[in-house]
């Protein structure tokens, strides 16, 4: 295929040398003007405009007057850009192209518009007459000028700053007690300086030389625009020169401080302190804390019933967390986070009520602010404050006189010891983990909320920060909310999982029950319940049902395939008969549709050469299928066989140890006898109304 221009590397050489010629084009025209005066500029006109005086008065009004009105316009312009990056305002588009109104408008239309305001009989204008004071032609008229042209530039780049800020950290500072204006203090304004500095020296700049607005309102004094444009109209080109030599000058200086600031925004950089302590952690010692006082027995440490609306999605909760680790386990978009969010106080629900330690935090037409809730929050980034180091973050939430004891003490038990003197970015993704987990802790919360805080890290890291988690749980006698999409990690973490999904919570349990029982369908799928099965009760009585799982032929096959035959017992139990599945409840009616659950891993390898071998059944009435495997995938310490059931289209997943597959020699095998206990098998009823054909 012939290659296009612009394809490949060929094309690419071809078209950056285009680009590069044309930024040529346009970079000369930016030297030209500025290079070219230089030959023409005479030493004695510099002399004798020093002399004068005129143009050092010139510049420094130009310079006093724009670092007042960069002042005046920083005092407003900078909580505005704050507002507007966290859409705190209504109307933000009718506020932005408020703002930027005078960038657009013509410099002198600028100046007619507030000579209507603050000149002679204007709205202000005149009451400031009355009381003697005057803008028009005055030092004071300069600087509305120049506020009035620079505070869109301040608005701009400050919402530009603040968005470049993760609003996750000020979130973060909320839940460690500390109220928005500290948080605005000690987190946003730091992370936004530089470019809240780059933004404020272009505005300087901007207000040095501003003329349009300034001459129609206060041609006197001259400020370095006023006095350019006099010395061009009264004294000619050559003396204008010496004037423009000085703007230049003042540009060059202020445009490489803007320059600076903004490459250390987007950079990410601040200023690199020396580091402290050794560069490798010290081993923990050992320490011993004070667990904290044992809960009123029976009494939940959150106590939420809630419902919460964002657009089309609905949370409803209904959930109580003792002192335990609670795994909040679902998929992605089921409202995890939201939960979480909304038990943090970082979301409001549109009703119900939330209790955190007895205290009711949501409700009763009243909502405890973050900052005075009993709670610690991780994050699945560790959303450290870069600015600040190893101890700076973990004592950002610290107050009174045990900071420092307690300071030390959770460094041990974090085995964070030497590394008080870091910054974030000197550390690795586990290390910055425990330090968010020190930090939550030092607040002494009564509920830790962690939002799969560990996902991004290997697994061998992640199970040792589970055991630290547990750990720190018992130390401190916590609730433990853990919010995770992984089965594994849920089981590894929690004493009880909450299986949440679609905004709902479908079922709290001990894990095992919660695996081996999913009490919905959707439960089953998520617990990776993988053979699931749809089924119609066709008889019951004397403790047992029986169902029927309808099947089709497999193609290739002969002969057509009966439905596989479910008998259920009374007491949750499957029993074989022939080819058929069996399972039980005998709560179940005829005619009913169910769910049959198995899980891959419940399923053994009957092998009929060998009596007593890796499943046989012996005396124990089991379900038996007859497996043709069409796949095979190693995962690991285990293998899956995927197969159909006898002559069926039914396909199934067997989960073997890679032990048990080589001991049966499964390899060269395409068909093997498995069965399952019948007390592994669970029936799920089908909330369908509408009968099942045939019955």
């Amino acid at each position: 295929m012939p290659r296009t221009p612009a394809s490949g590397p060929a094309g690419l050489s071809a078209l950056y040398l285009i680009f590069t010629a044309l930024a040529g084009l346009l970079l000369l025209a930016f030297l030209l003007p500025l290079l070219a005066f230089l030959p023409d500029l005479e030493g004695r006109e510099v002399a004798r405009q020093l002399e004068q005086a005129g143009l050092v008065r010139s510049v420094a009004i130009s310079g006093a007057s724009a670092t007042l009105a960069t002042l005046l316009a920083a005092v407003g312009g900078v909580p505005l850009g704050f507002l507007l990056a966290r859409d705190r305002l209504r109307f933000p588009w009718l506020i932005r192209t408020l703002v930027l109104v005078p960038l657009v408008l013509p410099p002198v239309a600028a100046g007619v518009l507030l000579l209507n305001v603050y000149g002679p009989g204007g709205l202000i204008g005149s009451a400031l007459e009355r009381a003697g004071w005057t803008l028009v032609n005055a030092f004071g008229g300069i600087i509305v000028a120049q506020v009035f042209i620079t505070a869109p530039i301040v608005v701009v780049t400050a919402e530009a700053a603040f968005r470049a800020v993760d609003s996750r950290l000020e979130a973060v500072g909320a839940t460690l007690g500390r109220r928005p204006g500290q948080v605005f203090r000690r987190i946003s304004l730091p992370l936004a300086r530089y470019g809240l500095l780059a933004g404020l020296a272009l505005a300087w700049m901007r207000a040095a030389g501003e003329f349009g607005a300034t001459v129609v309102l206060a041609y006197h004094p001259k400020s370095l625009p006023v006095h350019l444009w006099t010395e061009l109209t009264g004294r000619g080109l050559r003396a204008a020169l010496p004037v423009t030599l000085a703007a230049l000058l003042l540009a060059s200086v202020v445009l490489v401080l803007a320059q600076r600031f903004a490459a250390r925004t987007r950079n990410g950089r601040g200023s690199v302190r020396a580091l402290h302590g050794p560069a490798r952690p010290v081993p923990p010692r050992e320490v011993s804390l004070s667990p904290a006082g044992e809960h009123e027995a029976g009494q939940p440490l959150v106590d939420a019933r809630f419902t919460l609306r964002r657009g089309e999605f609905e949370l409803t909760v209904d959930l109580e967390a003792r002192q335990e680790i609670l795994s909040l386990f679902g998929p992605s978009g089921a409202g995890k986070s939201t939960l979480l969010a909304a038990i943090a106080g970082l979301a409001a629900p549109d009703s119900g009520r939330i209790d955190i330690d007895g205290t009711r935090v949501v409700g009763n037409g009243a909502t405890v602010p973050p900052e005075q809730r009993p709670i610690g929050l991780v994050l699945q980034e560790p959303s450290l404050f870069p600015h600040l180091s190893v101890r700076e973050n973990v004592l950002f939430g610290a107050d009174g006189p045990e900071a420092g004891d307690r300071f030390r003490r959770l460094l041990a038990v974090t085995r964070l010891d030497g590394l008080e003197g870091r910054y974030p970015r000197e550390l690795s993704g586990g290390q910055q983990q425990r330090v968010a987990l020190a930090r939550a802790l030092m607040r002494r919360p009564r509920v830790l909320l962690l939002d799969e805080p560990f996902s991004s890290l290997d697994t061998n890291m992640r199970e040792r920060l589970h055991r630290d988690v547990k750990r720190l749980r018992a130390t401190f006698g916590l609730c433990v909310i853990y919010v995770t999409h992984e089965l594994r990690d849920a089981c590894a973490m929690g004493d009880r999982i909450a299986v949440i999904s679609d905004g709902r919570i479908e079922q709290i349990g001990e894990p095992l029950a919660v695996i081996r029982r999913p009490a919905t369908y959707d439960v089953a799928r998520f617990v990776g319940v993988r053979n699931l099965f749809e089924g119609v009760v066709r008889a019951a009585g004397e403790g047992c049902v029986h169902v029927s799982i309808g099947t089709a032929p497999r193609a290739g096959t002969t002969g057509e395939t009966d439905a596989l035959e479910v008998m259920a017992a009374g007491d949750d139990t499957l029993a074989a008969k022939d080819d058929a599945l069996t399972a039980g409840d005998d709560a179940l009616a005829a005619g009913q549709r169910v769910h049959v659950c198995v899980r891959p891993e419940d399923f053994e390898v009957a092998d009929p050469g060998r009596a007593g071998s890796s499943g046989s059944a012996g005396s124990r009435s089991v379900n038996a299928i007859r497996l043709t495997i069409r796949d095979r995938q190693l995962r690991g310490a285990t293998y899956t066989l995927e197969g159909w059931a006898g002559a069926s289209d039914l396909l199934v997943e067997v989960e073997l140890s890679v032990r048990t597959y080589e001991a049966l020699e499964l390899a060269n095998r395409g068909e093997v006898m498995v069965v399952v206990a019948p007390e592994a098998v669970h029936l799920i009823p089908d909330m369908r109304t509408e009968p099942a054909a045939g019955t």
